[in-house]
């Protein structure tokens, strides 16, 4: 009972600590999963854990709305008011302009949910995936990295942000459900290049976060009530599971800060050394147990195998084994 505890909290943290960082929170999360159940000789099924996924992402999107409550409290009244007492930046026309920049990030999701989303699923059968996904997300970071050198310059603000840009921003979002990418990552990434501000470059990419997070939560919880009994919602359950949404929201909201801070200073090189050790230590694992296929990929998005429970067949020991906590033909499900 207490190491349940004990779990969903230490979930909650690794989701509110790693959802905004561009490091790919969905890997980490996996793996702290696997570790758990190896280190309890169970894990929860397939439906569980994606339940509580959904739980832990409702947090981290509720992070975002209450960093931004203020911006969003302005916007609201200039969009439904003509009170003069608001700046020009939330006066009816700017904020309508925002809102279908936003939507027009959006729309690249869709052809990807309709036509991709197997294809990319089907990434997640090699073990190298996701730290190859890893070294591109770094590489990526560290090119962005040499472009932020000194202080922050004259970037573009929102009046200034085209149509083009957003889409092109939105496109760059579509690689956030493969193995090892970080949709904040991949997003922050494209709007700097394409001159974007620091400040508004994190805002934009987190507003955009929104409805996809959203949409990606509301495909899957479908999925997750099909069968009530299979959701294991006992009341300590419950009472873990809501624990752990506070906390991942109240982590993730401090991770904003932290966010916003590093892409100010242009210090992303930072996440880009992190994702380096990283990969090349997940490529060690794999190469010393003579791996290469069979699961244990790390999704960006609540798309992947890890949302359907399927851990697939990671390391060749402990909690990553083939016969572990999460491979073992006992073990529950979906």
């Amino acid at each position: 009972m207490l190491m349940e505890w004990i779990e969903a909290l230490a979930l909650g943290v690794v989701q509110g600590v790693t959802e905004f960082l561009p490091v790919s929170s969905d890997g980490h999360l996996l793996v702290a999963q696997q570790f758990f159940a190896w280190l309890n000789g169970s894990g929860r099924s397939g439906q569980e854990n994606l339940f509580f996924d959904i739980m832990l992402h409702l947090g981290t999107t509720a992070a975002i709305l209450y960093h931004y409550r203020g911006p969003i409290r302005l916007g609201l009244r200039g969009l439904l008011t003509d009170d003069p007492d608001v700046g020009p930046d939330f006066r009816r026309p700017a904020v309508l302009r925002v809102v279908g920049l936003a939507l027009v990030a959006t729309l690249p999701l869709v052809p990807f949910a309709l036509f991709l989303k197997k294809w990319v699923d089907g990434l997640f059968e090699s073990q190298v995936a996701a730290p190859v996904g890893f070294l591109i997300s770094a590489a990526a970071l560290g090119v962005v990295s040499l472009k932020m050198r000194g202080p922050d310059g004259h970037g573009r603000g929102p009046s200034q942000t085209t149509w083009i840009d957003a889409l092109l921003i939105g496109s760059a979002q579509m690689l956030a459900p493969l193995p090892g990418v970080s949709r904040s990552g991949t997003t922050i990434v494209a709007a700097l290049l394409l001159g974007l501000s620091r400040v508004w470059a994190v805002r934009f990419s987190l507003m955009i976060a929104v409805p996809a997070v959203m949409g990606a939560v509301a495909n899957e919880l479908k999925d997750a009530i099909k069968d009530p009994s299979q959701l294991g919602l006992t009341p300590e359950r419950v009472a873990q599971t809501l624990t752990a949404m506070v906390v991942a929201g109240a982590v993730g909201y401090t991770a904003i800060l932290w966010l916003i801070r590093v892409v100010r200073s242009g210090k992303l090189w930072y996440f880009s050394v992190y994702l380096v050790a990283f990969a090349a230590l997940v490529l060690a694992l794999v190469t010393a147990k003579g791996g290469g296929s069979g699961g244990g990929g790390s999704p960006d998005a609540l798309d992947g195998a890890a949302r359907r429970g399927d851990a697939g067949a990671p390391a060749a020991t402990g909690p990553l084994a083939p016969g572990g906590a999460v491979d073992r033909p006992d073990a529950p499900r979906p």
